[in-house]
């Protein structure tokens, strides 16, 4: 009888997995009984069976399913598990015809099975007793059948390699029974095996989620995810910026895979293993297994934490596993991620089980060149080679690693994977847009570039998927409300309709796609533009500031009333050499590191800063000094290192220092004599702008009122390269800042409100000041009247008669004296 075949509901159990589930008018014309075995083969007519048996030698017989009724299954219709259509060979909807087995089935004597991923316990006792009991249940199989039982906790998948018999003849429709004398024997699995599953897969056509969610049934809590890999050339072709790391990584894992004999010859041992390390987002892992899909090798990924097991000894047995198998099926690569969650220091606040799996891995790595391995390694001069293994791992933690795992001989090279230069971002950017349709040309691409400063290589990838949404909300937003009401479509049904008319063929005149949708655009419309990239640059922070990131009000040196020598210094110490960096190349200098600005109260050294990092569009760390005192010791300094790390991430950068003097007074002015909690951090900050760690593109600016108590070692050249007295206004700077307040910001005034006689009334106020003199005014205009039109010279004068300047004649003797008696040479 040919019935069409159904996807059953998922199984729980293995006697559910077997079941094949029928209408009971079937079964009844059938004489079928609940619980009978039934053999499912694929129904074919006479043309395919001629053409699969030229075709296809690997293609499985049939399956021995449970005939079970159903009260929702059509006559005409059979539910089988995703087990049973593979090994039936059929998809749903596929024609099957089924007959009942018979009783005279040959019993095995012994079956061999093959897991069809890497697991370390198919050579446990324990397990081969628990799959002997599931598969006497199971009863029938056929040869090359596919198994399926859960253990400990997922589905386990085994391939059916081998029966054998007493008996010569053939079992009758080469189905053999299963009993309690059946000897089973559990085969590891190899890459073959899992070539086959997936061949399997994609030739039954099972597109249905519960063979999606299969194909790799390793257990992420008990095996990692394995893959084997074939070479492919233009693998590296995907990666930007990182050239040079790639470089190296290639010396040192593809030649000792694919021709160790290099190193042989001059009597050295080929490296074992490579560390990358480096900022989240960088491309570690993006590296190794491009790595390992173009060398071809066999490769084995491991999330630091997945091995770790509760019970003793597992996470060990789970290495050494893992080892065997990539020694089986070298040459192979063991890429560990986050390898410093897997092998911490072995310190006093490490537990037992720590150091025993860093012992383990040791161990492990010491032992790759030393064992030996079948004839498959042999060379031609006969001697037996080791296997050809090489482990990576990646962290964004070194110094958390076990120093005995960073020496030669087990992670021989150290590569950094840091923060791409604007270079490497257009590279990255390059290789992103190459997936994507996009108008965007060689200029825009490296312009966008120029100012995505810190951002890694995710970042890069989510401003990408940033603007593709851009694209697809222009897209949404194209077909005007009329078009809408007319299509009698949802916005969600329009979009659909509106993708489906781009992918009509170029033959498809462009009226006729318009009017299928409503929408008039063509499909240069539904590419990502620079403008799409722009948008999305401004909503996707990078990764390395989203700690610390700030909203910084948008100041421009235009909203700051004179001072123009300060801005052409600062432009200069920082904007020049983003800018301009062949400049100081051809001089041979090197940019200021630290810019020092100081002067009375309410004079913009701060306004400036927020115009400096505005302007120039860098990362800004703004720093509110007592912030970072702790009472618990050790922790201030520890804020200083952190704050400058983070700049390191994502420079180029600016760190912001307001009022500096709270950091840095002078040293050995505790009352004890000791060292004070200032001394540490000051010498700390000291260490961070001049120490052995360059510091490289990040720019300390700094704030002080009070220039007189801070340490001279702070001021000198190579680390405060800059000093810059930023003074009170002159008549011309407060005419500026009043022309701002008053016409700028449209602050309405009378005609008889004269800014130069203002700008003169206003000799020895600070730009501060004078703002609040236009506030003050504003208020006594409102005191009169809420319903008054303007602010007129009346209101002035009875604001600056009730002013009082607070920087004084000896406050201005006091900078002109520091800078006579300290010498500095300051702006």
């Amino acid at each position: 009888m040919q019935l069409l075949a159904q996807s059953s509901p998922s199984a729980r159990n293995v006697r559910a997995v077997r079941r094949a589930f029928l209408n009971v008018e079937t079964m009844r014309s059938l004489r079928l009984g609940a619980g009978d075995h039934i053999l499912i083969r694929a129904k074919r007519d006479s043309t395919a069976v001629d053409q699969d048996q030229d075709h296809d030698q690997r293609q499985t017989p049939g399956s021995v399913a449970i005939a079970w009724p159903s009260l929702t299954v059509s006559e005409n219709h059979i539910q089988l598990s995703s087990v049973s259509r593979l090994n039936a060979d059929v998809a749903v909807g596929d024609p099957v015809e089924i007959k009942v087995v018979e009783s005279e089935i040959h019993e095995a004597t012994q079956i061999m099975i093959t897991g069809l991923h890497p697991m370390p316990f198919v050579s446990n006792t324990i397990f081969t007793l628990f799959a002997k009991e599931i598969i006497t249940e199971i009863k029938f199989v056929l040869k090359d059948n596919l198994i399926e039982f859960p253990y400990n906790g997922k589905p386990q998948r085994f391939k059916v390699t081998g029966i054998q018999i007493d008996r010569k003849e053939q079992a009758r429709g080469n189905v053999y029974a299963i009993g309690q004398a059946t000897v089973l024997k559990v085969l590891p699995f190899t890459p073959s095996q899992a070539i086959i599953h997936k061949e399997i897969l994609e030739e039954a056509g099972a597109k249905d989620s519960e063979i999606d969610n299969q194909k790799h049934d390793a257990d992420p809590s008990t095996t990692p995810v394995t893959t084997v890999t074939t070479g492919d050339s233009n693998a590296y072709e995907q990666i930007g910026g990182l050239g040079a790391q790639i470089k190296t990584v290639r010396e040192m894992v593809e030649i000792p895979l694919h021709n160790p004999e290099i190193f042989t010859q001059f009597g050295l041992r080929p490296p074992k293993g490579v560390l990358l390390y480096g900022p989240p987002g960088t491309g570690k892992t993006l590296i190794a297994r491009t790595v390992a899909a173009a060398t071809g090798a066999f490769l084995t990924v491991i999330n630091g934490p997945e091995i770790i097991s509760k019970f003793y000894g597992e996470t060990e047995a789970k290495l050494r596993a893992i080892f065997e198998i990539a020694a089986d099926n070298s040459p192979s690569i063991i890429f560990i991620d986050e390898i410093d969650a897997l092998c911490p220091k072995r310190d006093d606040a490490a537990s037992e089980m720590e150091k025993r799996v860093v012992a383990t891995l040791l161990t492990l790595m010491d032992g790759v060149s030393d064992k030996k391995v079948a004839s498959k390694d042999e060379s031609e001069d006969g001697v037996i080679r080791g296997p050809r293994i090489v482990v990576m791992g990646a962290t964004n933690r070194p110094n958390a690693l076990d120093e005995a795992l960073r020496r030669p001989g087990r992670f021989d090279r150290e590569i950094e994977i840091g923060i791409p230069d604007a270079r490497a971002r257009a590279d990255i950017l390059s290789a992103l847009l190459k997936k994507i349709p996009n108008t965007l040309n060689q200029e825009q691409i490296e312009h966008l570039a120029s100012i995505s400063h810190g951002y890694v290589g995710a970042d890069l990838a989510a401003v990408c998927r940033e603007a593709g949404l851009k694209t697809i909300h222009r897209l949404m937003s194209g077909a005007t409300s009329s078009e809408r009401n007319s299509s009698d479509l949802s916005e969600a049904s329009l979009l659909q309709e509106q993708f489906k008319a781009l992918t009509v063929s170029d033959s498809t005149s462009s009226g006729e796609k318009a009017h299928s949708v409503g929408l008039q655009t063509t499909k240069e419309a539904l590419k990502v533009s620079a403008e799409d990239m722009r948008l999305a640059l401004t909503d996707v922070k990078p990764s390395a500031m989203r700690e610390i990131m700030i909203e910084v009000p948008k100041v421009l040196w235009s909203d700051i009333g004179g001072q123009a020598e300060i801005k052409q210094k600062l432009k200069e110490s920082v904007e020049w050499p983003l800018q301009h960096p062949e400049a100081f190349i051809r001089m041979g200098i090197r940019p200021p590191k630290g810019i020092l600005l100081y002067g009375p109260p309410g004079c913009s050294k701060t306004l400036m800063a927020k115009a400096l990092a505005t302007q120039a569009g860098l990362n800004f760390i703004a720093v509110k000094g007592p912030e970072l005192f702790s009472k618990w010791v050790g922790e201030s300094e520890k804020a200083v290192r952190e704050v400058f790390r983070k700049a390191r991430a994502a420079s180029p950068s600016i760190v912001f220092f307001d009022e500096i003097d709270a950091l840095t007074v002078k040293r050995g002015g505790g009352d004890d004599g000791g060292s004070s909690v200032a001394d540490r951090v000051l010498s700390q900050l000291l260490n961070e702008l001049d120490g052995i760690e360059p510091l490289v593109n990040v720019t300390v600016v700094a704030a002080t009122n009070r220039p007189d108590i801070m340490d001279p070692a702070l001021m000198r050249p190579g680390r405060i390269d800059r000093i810059l007295y930023v003074s009170p206004p002159d008549v011309a700077s407060r005419k500026e800042i009043l022309r701002l307040q008053i016409h700028s910001k449209k602050m309405a005034c009378d005609s008889d409100v004269d800014i130069d006689q203002l700008a003169i009334q206003t000799e020895g106020c600070s730009g501060a000041e004078v703002v609040a003199l236009c506030q003050e005014a504003a208020m006594k205009a409102m005191e009169e009247s809420l319903e008054i039109a303007c602010v007129s010279k009346r209101h002035f004068d009875l604001a600056i008669a009730g002013m009082t300047r607070r920087i004084t004649p000896e406050m201005i003797r006091f900078y002109d004296e520091f800078r006579t008696r300290s010498g500095l040479k300051s702006v």
